[in-house]
């Protein structure tokens, strides 16, 4: 089923109504994006749930498979795209990513998306230095 003109619509305005910090003009917008997705019941209920969840601060991971989506519509949900950094791992929720910006190595916003880590400046033991194990030891 295709979402109507008229359907994504209201459901913006619906979501407005619950997270009046998430613009009508945005949601159309999203919803266009995945309007050949699922049913309008499902988005309904995928939707009116993620805004409803205060720690959910943008409507993009309404689009995200999980247990806000009916049974029924999670099969039809199309694969998340892989994180750009790590193999294996779907990008919104790639594991490593979140460890990275837990240790301070990546930015929140770089989850699932490639990130280059400025480089660090380390005192490195110039080339030749002497070493601190014994001539025996070595």
């Amino acid at each position: 089923m295709t979402i109507t003109d008229q359907q994504s619509r209201a459901v913006a305005y619906l979501l407005h109504e619950i997270r009046p910090d998430w613009p009508v003009a945005s949601l159309v917008s999203l919803i266009e994006k995945h309007r050949d997705i699922v049913s309008l019941g499902a988005l309904t209920i995928a939707a009116t749930t993620k805004a409803m969840e205060r720690t959910c601060q943008t409507p993009g991971p309404i689009f995200h498979p999980g247990p806000h989506w009916p049974e029924a519509a999670r099969a039809r949900l199309p694969k998340p795209p892989p994180c750009e950094d790590h193999i294996g791992q779907e990008g919104y929720s790639c594991r490593s990513c979140h460890a990275d910006v837990k240790a301070g190595i990546r930015p929140a916003d770089r989850i699932g998306k490639h990130h280059e880590p400025e480089d660090e400046d380390h005192e490195a033991v110039p080339t030749g230095a002497a070493s601190s194990i014994p001539k025996g030891e070595q």
